[in-house]
């Protein structure tokens, strides 16, 4: 049995609550440990303080070690930009761009920074607590589906977090399973704000879309601006995955792809697993609408439903009913109504 809280493992059968806290067990996928895998940096010291244990896991773009500050015996993750990508300035201050972003947010669902700076090769890291666990996206790979009971505390707590990054002016913008780390023993965090948009700022080019694909929403897709709706789309779409198992939009190619999303209606939960809660179709569908004016008009509304969906609120499912219908995306400038006429012609 397994808190879906803490995600801590229970091996007695007739255990009913987690003696950390008091959540009702279930039963869902254990979350498995970490793995550290051998490395040639081992004892290589980070500013002179941090001293590489091992590797934890690799990116496109950074490698994340397991290390030891050397002032206090703490383990922690020290995440650093692999050399080809740190001779890039873009690169560079994206990567350390994160410091600013998760140093506006305050929430324990969040994962929480420590220390960044340049190294004496130039390559820049980043120094984060250490997290041992795994993604929800490596759970997703092992098990079919998560059930309701073991994803929907999940998503609320993801959605926690997100209200609490929104009120600090942060948008995500690549809100999915790969991001939303379970840890062994403690609650879910949400990780990798690298293409996060600061309120105050834009930092990617006018036309570049950053993010992931499959959970774009379609102002994200086109490269119009975004806000916490986008962050709202793409949790429904992570709730839609760990509930059924599949996404919503996936044409097996990222143009194809972002053509559905674009103008195919979303598959309701329950189309999928009819032993769902039907409340769960109102709040992802609406959780996945095209237009950012008819889907929850912030991530504190949906959190509120999930909420009641877990029982720990009162009153009726709030989902909210359509603003302009029907519900068709309206690109924002004319680069992106030229992409949205390319994509419609591919959708068919």
């Amino acid at each position: 049995m397994i808190c879906p809280e803490c995600h801590r493992a229970y091996a007695d059968p007739d255990l009913r609550f987690c003696v950390d806290d008091g959540a009702c067990l279930v039963d869902g996928p254990a979350v498995r440990v970490s793995d550290v895998q051998p490395t040639r940096e081992l004892g290589k010291l980070v500013a002179g303080r941090y001293a590489i244990k091992g590797l934890v896991g690799e990116g496109g773009m950074a490698r994340v070690y397991l290390a030891e500050d050397a002032e206090t015996g703490a383990a922690v993750a020290v995440k650093i930009l692999k050399p080809e990508h740190a001779r890039n300035r873009l690169a560079r201050e994206r990567f350390l761009r994160v410091v600013d972003v998760v140093g506006h947010i305050d929430h324990p669902n969040v994962v929480r920074m420590l220390e960044a700076g340049v190294g004496a090769d130039r390559s820049p890291f980043l120094v984060l607590e250490f997290l041992s666990g795994e993604t929800v996206a490596a759970v997703l790979d092992r098990v079919p589906f998560l059930r309701a009971d073991f994803a929907l505390p999940i998503a609320r707590s993801v959605a926690s977090a997100l209200v609490a990054a929104h009120a600090a002016g942060v948008v995500h913008r690549d809100v999915k399973p790969d991001n939303v780390f379970l840890v062994a023993g403690g609650g879910p965090r949400v990780v990798d704000f690298g293409v996060a948009k600061l309120r105050e700022g834009v930092t990617t080019a006018t036309g570049m879309a950053l993010g992931t694909v499959p959970y774009m929403a379609p102002e994200q897709a086109l490269a119009d601006p975004v806000d916490g709706r986008t962050d709202v789309y793409g949790l429904g779409v992570t709730l839609f995955h760990m509930l059924t198992g599949r996404l919503p939009f996936d044409a097996g190619d990222d143009a194809r792809t972002t053509a559905a999303l674009l103008y195919a209606p979303p598959p309701a939960p329950t189309a999928d697993c009819p032993d769902l809660d039907p409340r769960l179709d109102r709040v992802v569908l609406a959780a996945l609408r095209k237009r950012p004016d008819n889907r929850y008009a912030s991530m504190a509304a949906l959190l509120a439903d999930l909420e009641r969906v877990l029982g720990e609120r009162e009153g009726e499912i709030e989902a909210p009913t359509l603003r302009v219908n029907p519900d068709v995306y309206e690109p924002m400038n004319p680069m992106s109504r030229t992409a949205a006429r390319f994509f419609r012609d591919l959708a068919g």
